[in-house]
C-alpha cells in the first residue's frame, strides 16, 4: 500500500439486535438511564418511507430505537424480528463506565428488575470492579469501574448463566 489511511474521526454507532422495541425502551431507557435519542417505529418508518411497508415487517428490519449513555456515541437497537434469543458469549460484549460509588446500586437496581449478572469480579489492577449481564435478547453487557471499594471474585465471568 503506497497510500496512507485517512483518519477516522470516531465512531458514529453501535448497533445491538432486539426482537421488541418496547422491551428495549423499557431496558434501555427505564432501566439503564439511557436517553432515547430518537425512535424509528413502524410508524414514523410508513411517513417518510410510505411506499416500503414490507422492509418494515422483514426480519431485517430498518425499525430502530437511538439511545445514549452520558455524552458516549449512540447505541442504534435495531429490530430484527426473526432472531431468537442466543446463550451469551463473553465476546462481544458492551461495558458501560460506571463511577465506583454506584456500581452497588447498578447490581441492586439489576437484582430488583429480576436481571441475573455475574460479578463484581476483578480482571484487571485493585479496584477494577466488572459486573457482567445481558439485556432481554441476549446481548452481553458489562458495568465497570476502577477505584472500587467492595468485595469481587477473580477470574473472568461465567456468562453461561446470563
Amino acid at each position: 500500500m503506497t497510500h496512507t489511511a485517512p483518519p477516522v474521526e470516531g465512531l458514529a454507532h453501535i448497533t445491538l439486535p432486539v426482537h421488541d422495541l418496547e422491551a428495549a425502551e423499557r431496558f434501555y431507557v427505564a432501566l439503564l438511564g439511557a436517553k432515547l435519542v430518537r425512535k424509528f417505529d413502524r410508524e414514523t418508518f410508513l411517513r417518510v418511507r410510505p411506499g416500503r411497508a414490507h422492509e418494515a415487517d422483514a426480519d431485517n428490519s430498518p425499525l430502530h430505537l437511538s439511545v445514549q449513555f452520558g455524552h458516549a456515541v449512540e447505541l442504534d437497537l435495531f429490530l430484527q424480528k426473526g432472531r431468537s434469543r442466543p446463550v451469551p458469549v463473553p465476546h462481544p460484549h458492551l461495558a458501560m463506565q460506571v463511577r465506583p460509588g454506584d456500581l452497588d446500586t447498578c447490581i441492586a437496581r439489576l437484582q430488583q428488575a429480576g436481571v441475573k449478572i455475574d460479578g463484581p469480579r476483578r480482571l484487571g489492577p485493585p479496584g477494577h470492579a466488572s459486573v457482567y449481564f445481558s439485556d432481554p435478547f441476549g446481548n452481553l453487557l458489562e458495568f465497570v469501574t476502577l477505584g472500587y471499594q467492595g468485595p469481587v471474585m477473580d477470574g473472568p465471568p461465567d456468562v453461561s448463566q446470563l
